[in-house]
């Protein structure tokens, strides 16, 4: 009969635990500091803007909506996203221009700040850019006046003026919060 060697898992772990750790200080890392600011880029009629990212929770498609009755024409409907209840607020509509159909490049800007959880409407997402600080500028020169209010800067990329849009802003406007007619 032949002797079964018994095999201690934990001992086994151990080993491979000790191994990867000796090989993981080869790796290099990345330490550098990055002076870049980014943000989404979307369009909104003719006009090049920027919003930080870290304001954006998502970016959506335009999603099947439901009807609100007796709100702003600017208030689209509301929408179920994974079991939320998603306002969806026109932006160049709530900004006084007509509102724009839907595309196939329509999407759909979360954001949630201090419990408003709304979608903003715009006619494209560009992706997201990343702008050096010698790009900042405070002429936003290109974009509709009616944007001024929720401005704070821009960037400048060669011929390009991107004007850098505060949802924040926005979403602290009494205007945004009145819904109702």
């Amino acid at each position: 009969m032949s002797e079964q060697k018994l095999i201690n898992p934990v001992a086994v772990l151990r080993e491979i635990e000790e191994c990867c750790r000796g090989s993981e200080a080869g790796f290099p890392r990345k330490v550098e500091a990055s002076n870049e600011w980014p943000g989404i880029a979307f369009h909104l009629g003719q006009n090049n803007l920027i919003a930080a990212m870290d304001d954006v929770v998502e970016i959506l498609d335009y999603p099947q909506l439901s009807a609100v009755p007796l709100t702003q024409p600017w208030v689209r409907g509301i929408a179920n996203v994974r079991g939320n209840l998603l306002p969806v607020i026109d932006l160049s509509g709530y900004l006084g221009n007509e509102i724009p159909r839907v595309t196939s490049k329509t999407r759909v800007l979360v954001i949630d700040f201090n419990g408003i959880y709304s979608g903003l409407v715009v006619d494209e997402v560009l992706g997201l850019k990343h702008f050096h600080e010698d790009e900042l500028t405070d002429e936003v020169a290109g974009v509709d006046e009616k944007f001024y209010p929720y401005l704070r800067n821009g960037f400048r990329r060669g011929e390009q003026v991107w004007g850098v849009f505060s949802l924040l802003s926005l979403v602290e406007s009494p205007l945004f919060l009145q819904v109702a007619v």
